[in-house]
């Protein structure tokens, strides 16, 4: 199908002028911003909004037609549906208002397509909590399948007249090529205009299994478990399911948690706080590896459960936590982290969101301290020269030197305050002042780096400032490692890492030009960047505003993707481990996971993800 000479995928059973009245829809900004395809069962409405789906996520679609975000909404709970539409929309959120809000503030157009809204486990909760208050946004549209007269379609009040696709209305298909179509098929072209019974599709759903008595539930497989999950979740008890970790990672997460929504033991409080990284992981090692990371440093029982997820061997593991609620040293929400140096070697510094530095040791997680900060306040900055001295970078672009109370080798206090104050004298540019800052813990002599609102990166080196603007908007994290250098080159080389609100993550030796091309761009800011280095070479982690964190190894071209369910605002890379501070907590991943460290899990346990790195 061509239209204004843009194709469409082409469309069967004489519904030409179904899909054109959808297209008109699309493209009339006047149009009611509800359309609603209904029809009797067997009608076509899933097949038409599939056919919608792939048209409207193609590449080259034009704006008003392109679809941002497809909710199936079989099975699903106001949570699943919250997870999954933030998890396309480049978002992180766990509850409707924090998902409604950060879509009205980004204000673009947002189209969105929500198949089988009948089938979802409450059509009109559904409804009510989240797809009515999305459409009292002036800038969402969205198309639904939805029966007239269903709970759903009757639960809808933000758009009074919606627009009305029916499918049994025969206007809709073409007799002739209905027939035609039919007719290839073998099927009853007597069925008009209805092409699952003219096909002879069964119209009702099969009806679910029961809970078989003594199975090995663990060997069952993702359909038959996802199936035995949305049986409990029916029935009101998920029963035996809810007692093994690994059956919640093995099934699909969408019925799992209608069958969970309601428990408040530590498995079920962990499944949820990992639901927007698991919503959409296809991987069952991955959602184990998410959920076991959720449940370290919590209770006994929660303990137990992270020592079953083991057994599954993921591309990358847990090392410790601490979360809001279950552990009473967490340090709050981490708004800054840096790898420590001089006194601070083989710890984390972490910055709370009042301006307090504590630090932990890195391998373990245990709290070791504090940094004496004379005047705290909110930062969004922090740094370890290699002697020891922190510089804070405050919320208003502000930086501060707290030296080492026993300094080691390195600038001391008047050679750092020379660079702040050289610095501050050139970065910024129009409207913009100090946004990110690092120090390279590697280099004795190297003063800290800095990021400003204007897209460059600051370097002070042998008296002077060197500047190149790396970004288009503001630096919004800002890393560096020091590098080996080989027999003809210097004995250490610099390396900084910069992240953008453009969403690209930029390289930089200083003492040489940047690299042309970003090392890594997405669709949204980056939030967190951390570098580091090993025999193979430098590594480079970087988290965007979503919840992913990348970590690739330059060395080996190793690339592993993670997320935790929550956003990440800071990154620090101690050896093979990643810590990352997030709104709920502070964790450390090891991005090189040995299997043995997970126990020798049964053959059918095994998902068949490997490590990306050696």
């Amino acid at each position: 199908m061509v239209r204004d000479g843009r194709r469409m995928p082409p469309l069967g059973a004489g519904r030409r002028a179904a899909g054109l009245a959808l297209l008109g829809w699309l493209d009339d900004s006047r149009a009611p911003r509800l359309c609603r395809v209904a029809g009797p069962p067997g009608a076509g409405k899933s097949h038409l909004l599939a056919w919608l789906v792939r048209g409207g996520t193609a590449e080259g679609v034009p704006g008003e037609r392109r679809i941002h975000a497809v909710l199936p909404a079989a099975g699903a709970t106001v949570r699943t549906a919250v997870w999954s539409l933030g998890r396309q929309l480049d978002l992180v959120a766990h509850a409707p208002g924090p998902l409604i809000g950060a879509i009205a503030a980004d204000g673009r157009p947002t189209l969105i397509c929500v198949p089988g809204l009948d089938a979802a486990e409450d059509p009109a909760g559904l409804v009510t909590g989240l797809l009515d208050p999305l459409l009292r946004l002036p800038g969402v549209r969205l198309v639904i399948e939805a029966t007239t007269g269903g709970a759903a379609a009757g639960a809808f009040t933000a758009v009074p007249a919606p627009a009305v696709l029916d499918l049994g209305d025969p206007q809709w298909t073409d007799r002739a090529r209905f027939a035609q179509w039919a007719a290839a098929r073998g099927g009853d072209a007597a069925a008009y205009p209805l092409p699952g019974p003219a096909l002879g599709t069964p119209a009702a759903p099969p009806v679910p299994p029961a809970l078989p008595a003594g199975a090995d539930l663990r060997s069952a497989g993702e359909e038959a478990l996802s199936a035995l999950w949305a049986a409990a979740a029916a029935g009101g008890d998920p029963g035996p399911l809810a007692a093994d970790p690994l059956l919640y990672a093995l099934a699909r997460p969408v019925p799992v948690t209608a069958a969970v929504e309601r428990r408040d033991d530590a498995l079920g409080r962990a499944w949820r706080a990992a639901g927007p990284a698991v919503i959409e992981e296809p991987d069952p090692a991955v959602r184990a590896a998410v959920l076991r990371t959720r449940l370290l440093g919590a209770d006994p029982a929660a303990a137990a459960a992270a020592a079953v997820l083991a057994q599954l061997p993921a591309p990358w593991s847990g090392r410790w936590a601490r979360w809001e609620g279950a552990d009473r040293d967490w340090p709050g929400p981490s708004v800054a982290i840096t790898a420590g140096a001089g006194p601070y070697l083989s710890q984390v510094l972490v910055a709370d969101p009042t301006g307090a530095v504590r630090t932990f040791d890195a391998a373990t997680g245990r709290r070791v301290g504090a940094v004496v900060v004379p005047s705290p306040r909110p930062l969004r900055g922090l740094a370890v020269t290699a002697g020891g001295s922190a510089v804070l970078l405050d919320a208003w672009g502000r930086a501060e030197l707290v030296v080492a109370a026993e300094p080691r080798p390195g600038l001391d206090a008047y050679g750092l305050m020379a660079a702040l104050d050289a610095v501050r004298a050139v970065a910024g540019g129009p409207g913009g002042g100090l946004s990110a800052v690092a120090a390279i813990g590697g280099l004795a002599d190297s003063a800290p780096a800095f990021g400003d609102a204007a897209g460059a990166v600051h370097w002070y080196q042998d008296g002077r400032v060197v500047t190149e603007r790396l970004h288009h908007g503001p630096v919004t994290a800002l890393a560096g490692a020091a590098l080996g250098g080989g027999p003809l080159s210097d004995p250490e080389i610099p390396l900084l890492v910069s992240g953008g609100f453009d969403g690209a993550v930029r390289l930089w030796g200083p003492r040489s030009a940047p690299m042309p091309e970003p090392s890594d761009r997405r669709g949204c800011p980056v939030t967190a960047v951390a570098a580091g280095a090993t025999a193979a070479g430098p590594v480079v982690a970087a988290a965007w505003s979503d919840g992913l964190v990348r970590v690739r190894d330059l060395g080996t071209g190793g690339v592993l993707d993670l997320r935790t369910g929550s956003e990440v605002w800071s990154l620090a890379l101690a050896g093979t481990l990643l810590v990352l501070g997030m709104p709920d907590g502070l964790a450390a991943v090891d991005t090189r996971p040995r299997t043995p460290g997970y126990g020798a899990p049964a053959p059918e346990l095994r998902a068949g993800a490997e490590s990306n790195f050696p």
